[in-house]
């Protein structure tokens, strides 16, 4: 019984111990160039793609683009509505004009921040 009682006390200053430990182990750590829950929205990466315009909708701020596979996206080729950044944009779409775009994911969203 005695040597059930001593190993529950060092099994609990054991566990009691972890958290310290960890903390302790973070001390000499450089932080430099860690993510830390920076805007992801300002590092948003970049894709491009090639299609023609199905339909432009000057007052909503959207465009769709019937467009080939977007390999960084892992997608194929898809008819797909897109969000443009600036609204002057839409000036560069018109229907069955073929364009090419770069785009980046804004949330649920996929935002046109430039034409060609």
């Amino acid at each position: 019984m005695k040597r059930l009682i001593v190993l529950s006390a060092v099994l609990a200053l054991s566990v009691a111990m972890i958290p310290l430990s960890r903390a302790q182990g973070m001390g000499g750590m450089d932080m430099k160039g860690m993510d830390m829950g920076k805007d992801k929205k300002s590092e948003a990466k970049s894709h491009k793609g090639a299609g023609t315009v199905r339909k432009v909708d000057r007052a909503g701020g959207k465009v769709t683009i019937a467009h080939g596979p977007i390999p960084t996206m892992k997608w194929p080729a898809m008819n797909m509505t897109f969000t443009v950044k600036d609204k002057a944009l839409l000036g560069k779409f018109s229907q069955d004009k073929k364009v090419e775009f770069e785009f980046v994911e804004q949330a649920s969203d996929y935002v046109i921040k430039s034409v060609k």
